[in-house]
């Protein structure tokens, strides 16, 4: 079972721009900048009172530099969460990064290992950052990070003959849990509560997403993106399909429409009976074209049930802001956007079905408003 879960765990795939993008749509990433911005200060708060106000501060140079330059740059860095836009993945990585190796420096520097022992737990701080924000990969980077730091200072006080290496070892009793064991458990119940929100937003027949699975994946979807084209597909006469062939080949034809929908680089999810959409960045005519693909792919001679689909396309442009993202908007647009494309379908079935039918959008005043 342990080997299942870190398996399961080592290849979970994270995306950190979707953890962002989720918070943000939660109103979670004004909290959690100030929650960043805090505890930075108060790294820097902590170091500044090691330095100045304990009795046996650091007497070298190098180390009283060391302090120095934390102090400073926690300040800054305390500012920077509060004013500068929310990182980007690669400074996210270099801020994680910075936390680690600074709060190791600044304990090593102070020149007393078994002083700030416990400080290390520190470090299990940093690890609520890395696992919210960063893949397991970087999580297990960060946990052997805090095993050398705690594993260093353990033998520092050890080769010292005037420290007490009895309370060492007590105090290593402590600083595992906090610093391993906390972090784990937590990583633990992370990814069961993500697997279950997955689960939450895909179909369990189909296997595609449903309505609040293809809202939530939107946003980050349409990251700087120009156009925005949706499809509503519904299968032909499945009535007669769950009437002639049974419902066991009902479920099967829906399986087997979700499947020939999926394709790299498009959303598609279940939003109805015998009704999917399909969201994607084309343009008019290449969403076109790629209905039509969809309306031949939907037919084949070896189905046990023969399967046919009516197609609704809707399209229109959504010239994103400096790359920013079209962010909750793109929600309610491809909403708007969706009910146009869900009534070309209908005209499609009234022609016969096996039809694609593009909606006329030149009166777009609705789909921006």
């Amino acid at each position: 079972m342990q080997s299942t879960f870190l398996r399961t765990w080592w290849n979970q795939p994270h995306s950190y721009e979707s953890v962002v993008s989720y918070l943000d749509l939660h109103g979670a990433l004004v909290p959690y900048r100030l929650a960043a911005s805090l505890s930075t200060f108060s790294y820097g708060l902590g170091a500044a009172a090691l330095l100045l106000l304990t009795d046996s501060p650091p007497t070298s140079a190098i180390g009283r530099s060391i302090f120095v330059v934390a102090i400073v740059s926690t300040l800054l860095v305390g500012v920077a969460w509060l004013k500068a836009p929310w990182p980007s993945k690669r400074v996210s990585l270099m801020f994680a990064g910075y936390s680690d190796i600074g709060v190791t420096l600044v304990l090593l520097s102070y020149g007393s290992p078994q002083s700030v022992f416990l400080a290390l737990a520190m470090l299990a701080a940093n690890s609520v950052y890395v696992q919210l924000f960063h893949s397991p990969r970087v999580m297990a980077l960060h946990l052997l990070w805090a095993g050398s730091a705690v594993t260093l200072f353990f033998v520092l006080i050890l080769l010292s003959p005037d420290t007490d290496h009895g309370l060492a070892v007590a105090q290593l009793v402590v600083l595992i849990p906090i610093t391993f064991m906390g972090p784990t458990f937590f990583q633990y119940l992370l990814l069961k509560l993500q697997v279950q929100a997955q689960a939450a937003n895909f179909d369990p027949l189909t296997q595609v997403r449903n309505r609040r699975g293809l809202d939530e994946a939107l946003p980050v979807y349409f990251l700087g993106a120009d156009n925005v084209a949706v499809m509503v597909v519904d299968v032909d006469r499945f009535k007669s399909i769950n009437d002639r062939f049974g419902h066991h080949q009902g479920d099967t034809a829906l399986q087997l429409v979700a499947r020939r929908l999926t394709k790299d680089g498009v959303l598609v999810a279940r939003v109805g009976g015998e009704e999917f959409a399909v969201v994607t960045k084309l343009a008019e005519n290449e969403a076109r074209a790629l209905a039509e693909e969809y309306r031949n792919a939907a037919h084949s001679a070896g189905d046990s049930a023969p399967l046919t689909v009516s197609i609704g396309v809707a399209h229109c442009t959504y010239p994103s802001s400096e790359g920013s993202g079209i962010g909750a908007d793109v929600v309610a647009l491809t909403t708007r956007l969706l009910r146009r494309a869900d009534a070309a379908m209908y005209e499609a079935k009234q022609q016969g079905g096996n039809q694609v039918v593009v909606a006329d959008l030149s009166a777009r005043g609705d789909l921006t408003t």
